[in-house]
């Protein structure tokens, strides 16, 4: 093994870092032409000069240069062996040897001068300095990316060769001396150079792996913000839908038992925005999916003509209060059902009409739907500004708002856009595979589109709830849900079908109920009792005290674990906010139907 190289020996230069000296070491090491050079070039000579003088200096000279040339390529090996083990370490110990290495080669390419000084023709001394300035500039090709290597081999072969000049050549040396040092200054320039270039190279690389661990960085905190989005997203619609759950459940109690025609219209309003409040949260959280890259587009038929009454509901007051008409159009003759993800639908709906709206100053918005073939045109047009031709390309493009547009935004609309609605309006397009696009004169309106594939009129449509059918209920509900307000809203809607229901806001209290001899048909159990998800556990145990009864977990999240595993077991899951002619249905299954119905769907019409 080499001896270890001195502390003061293995600084390396202040602008090339450990790894990089390496990698020069490395590939200057990977060249073979100074072993191929001294086995061939030296022959050469020793025949040349043996025309004219003793051939014993120079072969003897040949011999060593050889013995030399091996112990360079058994070293070269050995070096890569120690990289292979040591890694960077091996650098710092090497260095040191390949600087003395080469001032030994330079040593042995000058040694023909002075075996030769006294004898020899002019042409060989010649052809000997021609040679020995080929090698030096095909050492400063490969050596000068680590200077102290290539200093040393120069100080061994061009100082001896360039101090010699005046004896091997007589009669011409101050000539020739000058072109020596010329022709040395000229390498020594080409060498600073490489080095300057290969700094520079080291200098990019150090900033491409600066630039890339800053990406990194940056996108694993582009990745940590939106899975703790995706966590506040779940934990906020869970605690939102609470209360809208509550409210759906009180607004079906309200209207089964109201007897005032007139309240009806009002109450049906109310469900109508309960179920829009509903509908929002579930798209909050697709469209979190669809940011993610994990939302799984449905292809599910979808009336647009509920669709379009979601639009008038949302829409209707906003058009009301900036002044403008908000009309709609569906074909009287054939019913205009699509196929499509009801949530992505809703999103492009949503936000051409939004953008709509926003980009109209004056007259109105139509929102339409086309036949075209096997396929549903759904239109909306404006009487807005237009778009300009300059703006045409970059339209759907995030966060781009047009200057020229903005100039005649309503002032209620002022501040409010943030560039990023037509370019969800393509993404959800995409999702679909439907085509998009608009028709624009500026100055007088625009009209956008998207083409989604028709459904045969009788293909079911995607129904909101599920008819419960024309008969009561009768029957005892055990219900276990920790916020009061559900709990409330509970018990007036199963009061109104005809069923004797118990709330329990605890594990402890469903278990009094059953112990005072409460013995339900039904059990309806929370995941999330208090901040324990011990629900599914509460509801398995229920069940084993209640073998006659049917049950299901009621839950505003989606991918707990629990439920999950509820769904394998073969239990009913519900997501809140729950739909109540859903939960008559199921209901209606699990009881046996009263004689008089308590429940009109007719009291509870879709959007």
């Amino acid at each position: 093994m080499l001896p270890p190289l001195s502390p003061s020996a293995a600084v390396p230069a202040p602008s090339i870092d450990l790894p990089a000296r390496r990698r020069l070491l490395e590939s200057m090491a990977s060249r073979g032409s100074s072993e191929v050079a001294a086995l061939t070039l030296p022959g050469l000579l020793a025949w040349v000069h043996g025309r004219s003088a003793s051939t014993g200096p120079m072969l003897a000279w040949w011999a060593g240069f050889a013995l030399f040339a091996v112990a360079m390529f058994v070293l070269r090996r050995r070096f890569k062996a120690d990289l292979a083990v040591e890694g960077d370490a091996a650098a710092l110990r090497w260095e040191p040897w390949f600087g003395r290495l080469a001032l030994l080669n330079g040593l042995f390419w000058t040694a023909p001068i002075f075996l030769t000084m006294g004898e020899g023709s002019y042409e060989f001394k010649l052809l000997l300095y021609l040679v020995l300035c080929g090698v030096i500039a095909s050492a400063s090709a490969f050596l000068a990316t680590v200077p102290g290597v290539f200093l040393r081999f120069l100080a061994g072969c061009f100082v001896p060769m360039a101090a010699a000049v005046p004896w091997v050549f007589p009669n011409r040396w101050p000539f020739l001396l000058i072109v020596t040092l010329l022709y040395g200054l000229l390498i020594c320039r080409h060498a600073w150079g490489t080095q300057q270039f290969v700094r520079q190279q080291l200098a990019l690389e150090r900033e491409r792996a600066a630039l890339a661990e800053q990406y990194r960085l940056a996108r694993d905190r582009a990745e940590q913000a939106l899975a703790e989005k995706e966590r506040f997203l779940s934990t906020a619609s869970h605690d939102l839908r609470q209360p809208v759950h509550a409210l759906g459940m009180l607004v079906d109690a309200a209207l089964t038992r109201n007897a005032d025609a007139g309240l009806t219209p009002v109450l049906q309003d109310v469900q109508r925005c309960a179920r829009s409040l509903i509908d929002m949260f579930d798209a909050l959280l697709d469209l979190s999916r669809i940011e993610a890259g994990t939302y799984a587009p449905a292809a599910v038929p979808v009336p647009l003509g509920d669709l379009f009454a979601d639009v008038a509901t949302v829409f209707g007051r906003d058009a009301q209060a900036l002044g403008l008409r908000l009309r709609f159009h569906v074909p009287r003759r054939r019913e205009a059902i699509v196929a499509g993800d009801p949530t992505l639908l809703r999103q492009i709906a949503f936000n051409l009409v939004q953008n709509a709206l926003r980009y109209t100053p004056q007259g109105g918005v139509l929102v339409g739907a086309r036949a075209n073939g096997t396929r549903w045109r759904l239109e909306v047009w404006d009487t807005g500004t237009g778009v300009a031709p300059e703006d045409r390309n970059r339209i759907y493009s995030p966060f781009f708002r047009s200057a020229s547009a903005e100039q005649s935004v309503q002032p209620a609309q002022a501040g409010r856009g943030h560039g990023l609605g037509l370019a969800v309006v393509a993404r959800c397009a995409e999702l679909m595979g439907a085509g998009f696009g608009f028709d624009s004169t500026p100055g007088r309106g625009s009209m956008f589109w998207v083409d989604l594939v028709a459904v045969p009129t009788h293909a079911p449509a995607l129904a909101r709830a599920v008819a419960p059918g024309d008969a009561g209920l009768r029957g005892r509900c055990l219900l276990v849900d920790d916020d009061p307000q559900i709990g409330a809203g509970w018990s007036a809607l199963l009061a109104a079908w005809g069923v004797t229901a118990r709330v329990a806001r605890s594990a402890a209290e469903a278990r009094a109920c059953l112990d005072d001899g409460f013995m339900p048909d039904g059990i309806l159990c929370d995941l999330r009792l208090g901040n324990e998800r011990d629900g599914f556990a509460l509801l398995q145990e229920l069940m084993a005290r209640c073998p006659q009864a049917r049950g299901a977990m009621v839950s505003g999240e989606f991918d707990a674990p629990e439920l999950v595993q509820a769904e394998e077991d073969g239990y009913l899951v519900f997501r809140k906010p729950l739909e109540p002619a859903e939960l008559h249905a199921v209901l209606a299954n699990w009881m046996p139907p009263a004689r008089v119905s308590a429940y009109d769907p007719s009291n509870s019409p879709s959007p």
